[in-house]
């Protein structure tokens, strides 16, 4: 480690400074996970904020003040095209966490290894561009995400407010207009199989009821992928992930004859013993069910959920305000598109998976 290396790491220990240079890193609080989506980010460091267990348990649990003693320009490693300047280390120590700036303190060797990070990646840098890679289109679409992700992190995150804009009333509207997030039914998971013909239809219902034991002796699933006639139903071995038995807007839409005979289903992983007539998609048909789990209904208060209504309204906003600038960037830019069937096409591939369970046969054949 170089003297000046050296002397920030002991200005560090010891938290002394200038106003005019110094800042110290709050303690971040993180927001209870809500859901994927944009307009969310609030950190792009990536660093952990757990306790450092090689910090000391008490005395030394406060802010560390970062003191800068060099000019930002002043060149700190320097190479055949390639610098690492004393702003760029200060700008890295100003995204670190608190746990992780108490460790710089407390060890130099951490500081200088920080250093010697990005020393390396600045090299390895200057020779993917040296071979091109900064023109790759993996490399661009990367530099894009990271743009934006910081846009959305300094930018309109900031512009589109945080919890403390959120009102009480705010939270009682939203509340009050999402009953279906809080008064949530009765849920069932079941598989399908889905056939236009009752004959066909009452042949797989016999291989999927034959047992060996107490056990079914064919995999639901396998049978859901090879017999279904819906290519959907097909593709997910049949998976219906929702089945309500009342009104519910998140549940899986079914034919009421096909909901109530899942709901007929007395013990879980049991098949239901006859064909059920319905309709996918506005398809008429036959069904083979099986219901594979129940999840009971779930009644969430106000009070207990206040604070997440609270997160989810500012994410909404967020994803609201980030929605405006791109339709007033798309606007300002003139944007137009091309259909995108003109540029791209998908075509089936080959047929079955030859991992697939193997499916027994009653006596008599088919």
């Amino acid at each position: 480690m170089s003297p000046r290396a050296s002397t920030l790491a002991f200005a560090l220990a010891l938290g002394l400074g200038c106003p005019s240079l110094a800042w110290s890193q709050p303690q971040s609080q993180a927001a209870p996970n809500l859901a994927t989506g944009a307009a969310v980010e609030e950190d792009d460091s990536g660093d952990s904020a757990l306790p450092d267990p090689a910090a000391s348990p008490a005395g030394d649990r406060g802010p560390v003040t970062v003191v800068a003693l060099l000019p930002p320009g002043e060149v700190i490693a320097r190479g055949q095209g390639v610098t690492v300047t004393a702003g760029e280390l200060y700008a890295a120590l100003s995204d670190a966490p608190p746990s992780l700036l108490r460790r710089y303190a407390q060890e130099p060797a951490a500081l200088a290894a920080l250093v010697d990070r990005m020393v390396s990646d600045r090299l390895l840098a200057a020779e993917a561009r040296r071979v091109g890679l900064d023109r790759d289109a993996v490399v661009m679409a990367a530099l894009e995400r990271a743009l934006v992700s910081r846009l959305r992190s300094t930018v309109l995150n900031v512009r589109a407010g945080g919890t403390e804009a959120v009102t009480d009333e705010d939270v009682r509207r939203w509340y009050d207009a999402h009953p279906d997030r809080f008064h949530i039914p009765e849920r069932r998971r079941a598989r399908a199989i889905f056939f236009t013909d009752r004959a066909e239809a009452a042949r797989v219902l016999r291989l999927a009821l034959l047992r060996r034991g107490r056990r079914y002796r064919n995999d639901f699933r396998a049978l859901a992928a090879q017999h279904n006639a819906a290519a959907d139903l097909r593709a997910t071995r049949g998976e219906l992930h929702e089945v309500a038995r009342t009104p519910w807007p998140y549940a899986v839409p079914l034919d009421p004859p096909v909901r109530d005979a899942l709901f007929s289903a007395l013990r879980e992983g049991d098949v239901v013993p006859r064909v059920v007539e319905g309709a996918w998609q506005g398809v008429p048909g036959f069904f083979v069910l099986r219901y594979v789990a129940r999840r009971g209904a779930i009644e969430r208060s106000l009070d207990d959920s206040r604070e997440w209504v609270r997160h989810r309204i500012v994410l909404e906003r967020r994803v609201a305000a980030e929605q405006a600038e791109v339709e007033r960037l798309a606007a300002a830019a003139h944007l137009t598109r091309q259909p995108i069937d003109r540029a791209v096409r998908f075509d089936p591939g080959p047929g079955s998976d030859p991992r697939a369970p193997r499916i027994d046969t009653p006596a008599g054949g088919r």
